[in-house]
């Protein structure tokens, strides 16, 4: 599994990673309800910036547009920004796969906190969530969510692509 993901800490430039925070920690930022992160696990907050083959944010071309070539995107299938709130004890969602054929899913840490992903259903490799982390792997690969204790959001922007 250890050649199968890849980590890169401070992935984006200084100044626009914390301009992009700020964005999704303010009051204007819309957060939207998702009945279930996969399935039969509970709800969080999420908000779309491409899905179905287009933008679905005005944030789309000044926050994501830049990220992409960095990424060495090709093809989009979504970007989403996900939102979890603290809870007293770690929640772990189901593990699932983002896509069942092969493309790239990349996870952007937003925020630092003891929430984190678990990757592969059966070796469970930890991936602290750390600010300005990206960490990428095949959407084929199960991964859970694991809710933080210590901060009252963890939010993740979540890349599906080729």
């Amino acid at each position: 599994m250890k050649n199968k993901y890849k980590i890169q800490k401070n992935f984006l430039d200084k100044t626009f990673f914390k301009k992009f925070q700020t964005l999704l920690f303010s009051y204007p930022f819309t957060w939207y309800w998702e009945e279930h992160q996969y399935i039969s696990d509970r709800g969080f907050f999420s908000h779309f910036f491409y899905r179905n083959y287009e933008p679905r944010s005005p944030y789309f071309i000044p926050f994501m547009v830049p990220i992409l070539p960095k990424l060495k995107c090709k093809m989009l299938s979504s970007i989403r920004a996900n939102c979890i709130h603290k809870d007293l004890k770690p929640y772990f969602s189901n593990f699932h796969c983002d896509r069942p054929y092969d493309c790239n899913t990349a996870i952007l840490y937003m925020n630092t906190n003891n929430g984190y992903t678990l990757l592969g259903e059966k070796e469970k490799i930890k991936i602290k969530s750390e600010a300005n982390k990206l960490l990428t792997f095949n959407s084929r690969i199960k991964h859970c969510a694991v809710s933080q204790t210590d901060t009252e959001r963890r939010i993740v922007i979540n890349f599906n692509y080729y």
